[in-house]
């Protein structure tokens, strides 16, 4: 290796002091000063390499300490020249290429890491490198493990919302077949009647065509004037168009209940669109007003002039129903007529609110902490899936990037709070 130790005039001071820091942070180099029993002096890194904690006794097996201080003190020449094993007695952890020095009491080791040093790192950094491979390919296995997880959750998921508002709709059900069936009612009752005055025309019509094809003028007259009478033409006239207005109306208020039903039947969709909440709300009152009436709950509207906001509204309208049912199961305790719903929207700069008040019977503390969990319900069993809130917040808070809140007070009612950004950012 050929290291010299060089006079200390022969430098400058400020080229010393580089060389001295050079030669401390190094790697490559291993300097250290040890005492003749071994004891650590002065270390630079890369000694402390050898060393693994510099305020320990040195572990040089080949030569040992005592062996270099019975060497003598060599002169200008060191004491040691060739490999140095640093370790324990069982085995060896580094070999190095180095001298070592007597000055005074003390003993200078200059060494450099050799290649059996280098191979050994190599070794390590070999085997680090299959490591890192072996974890690569389990990383990509559980990635896959995890996608596959995902996927079925997000199915299942999807399952849950249908299920829910499926659920919903089943609460309603009796409601909307009554509200279905009153036009349907109406309808057939005025086709029943339109086909009976059809008749009586067409008859009116074959009896007077047969009086025209006789060819006498007075009987023609004669008939047509004893048909009007007896068809009651006039009636029949101003009839036919109520009946006609009375029947496009049911079948229009047929066609809008299953176009509401429509709209909560579709599984859980992704369409963003800029739309206008107050449709969706109208069309979720119109889905629950059977129950809203049956109960004799008195519903309020108070709706700011709101912009259109980018949101999913088939979801939000979800939202809406599962809020309305709680509402009106809540307020069930204040007896028919008495129970009452205020829904208010207001516009909160970069937000809106909308709140769903009820006069209901409230709720403790412990409940509405809870109220949120999956499958935490206070209904007796078999009347509730405990998802329907679950699932708000969800489509509120992690579709929306809104919030949904509630406040409550026992005996008093509960206020759910829902604020959407008018933006949606996802």
């Amino acid at each position: 290796m050929g290291l010299a130790l060089p006079a200390t005039g022969q430098l400058d001071g400020r080229i010393a002091a580089l060389a001295g820091s050079f030669l401390m942070d190094s790697t490559a180099l291993a300097v250290g000063v040890f005492a003749p029993d071994g004891a650590p002096r002065l270390a630079n890194r890369g000694m402390r390499r050898l060393l693994g904690r510099a305020d320990e006794p040195a572990r040089l097996v080949s030569p040992s300490f005592p062996q270099l201080a019975a060497a003598g003190r060599g002169g200008d020449a060191p004491v040691h020249r060739g490999i140095l094993h640093f370790g324990d007695l069982r085995s060896i952890a580094h070999s190095v290429r180095g001298e070592v020095w007597r000055l005074d009491d003390a003993l200078l080791i200059l060494a450099e890491f050799d290649v059996v040093e280098l191979e050994r790192v190599v070794a390590d950094v070999s085997a680090l490198n299959s490591r890192i491979t072996s974890l690569q390919r389990r990383l990509v296995s559980e990635q896959k493990a995890l996608e596959r997880s995902l996927g079925q959750l997000r199915a299942t998921q999807s399952m849950l919302v249908h299920s829910e508002k499926m659920n919903a709709l089943g609460k309603l059900a009796a409601g909307v077949a009554h509200e279905i069936n009153n036009p349907l009612a109406f309808v057939r009752s005025n086709v029943h009647t339109l086909g009976e005055s059809l008749g009586r025309l067409f008859a009116a019509y074959e009896a007077l065509e047969a009086a025209a094809l006789r060819g006498r003028p007075d009987d023609v007259a004669g008939v047509a004037e004893a048909l009007r009478e007896d068809a009651d033409l006039e009636f029949l006239r101003e009839d036919a168009g109520d009946l006609v207005k009375g029947t496009l109306g049911g079948l229009a208020r047929v066609q809008k209940i299953v176009e509401d039903l429509r709209t909560f039947a579709r599984l859980d969709q992704a369409e963003v669109e800029r739309s206008d909440l107050r449709e969706s709300l109208e069309s979720t009152l119109a889905i629950a007003g059977p129950a809203l009436r049956s109960g004799g709950v008195q519903v309020t509207v108070a709706w700011d002039d709101l912009p259109k906001v980018r949101c999913k509204p088939a979801e939000l309208s979800q939202v809406f129903l599962n809020l309305l049912i709680n509402a009106v199961q809540a307020v069930e305790c204040r007896g028919p007529g008495n129970g009452r719903i205020a829904i208010r929207a207001r516009d909160e700069g970069r937000q809106i609110a909308l709140e769903f008040e009820d006069n209901g019977a409230g709720m403790t503390d412990d409940v509405v902490g809870r109220i949120f969990d999956p499958f935490f319900t206070t209904k007796p069993v078999g009347q509730g899936t405990g998802l329907g809130l679950t699932i708000s917040h969800k489509i509120v808070v992690d579709q929306h990037g809104g919030t949904l809140a509630v406040r409550s007070t026992p005996g008093a009612g509960s206020t759910f709070t829902i604020t959407l950004p008018k933006e949606l950012d996802r």
